[in-house]
């Protein structure tokens, strides 16, 4: 039995190691871009200027500190920061880096194998009682 386990902690720390680097060696090839400034927002049929986007921001902030003990504010001002996250990730750009098919599937490898390494051992049944 002792065996066993000291076999399943060496599979869980591998999957794991594997996992980290896969995951590491995918994302280091992975540029974010943000084309924010100058676009023009989407939301449903209107279209806002990315500078405009603040507007409702400030003036609820403005809004805020005039009646701080209203409700009303408060809502607007994290209304307003859901609007301008939203905005962000809307204008977010996620692009692969020219890898080879070879790097690529090794990457993919590492993941997933390294996935189901760690998930055999934590999810295996002999344990449970």
């Amino acid at each position: 039995m002792k065996k066993r386990k000291q076999n399943d902690l060496l599979l869980f720390f591998g999957g794991l190691a594997m996992l980290v680097a896969g995951l590491y060696w995918f994302m280091s090839k992975v540029t974010v871009t943000n084309h924010f400034i100058g676009e023009n927002f989407r939301l449903g049929g209107f279209s806002v200027s990315s500078g405009l986007i603040v507007v409702p921001f400030i003036a609820s902030v403005i809004w805020l500190f005039i009646r701080p003990d209203s409700f009303l504010p408060k809502v607007c001002v994290v209304l307003s920061i859901i609007l301008i996250l939203a905005a962000v990730i809307i204008n977010t750009s996620i692009y692969l880096q020219p890898t080879s098919l070879y790097e690529y599937l090794l990457m993919l490898i590492f993941i997933f194998g390294g996935g189901a390494m760690v998930l055999k051992v934590l999810f295996n049944p002999k344990y449970k009682d």
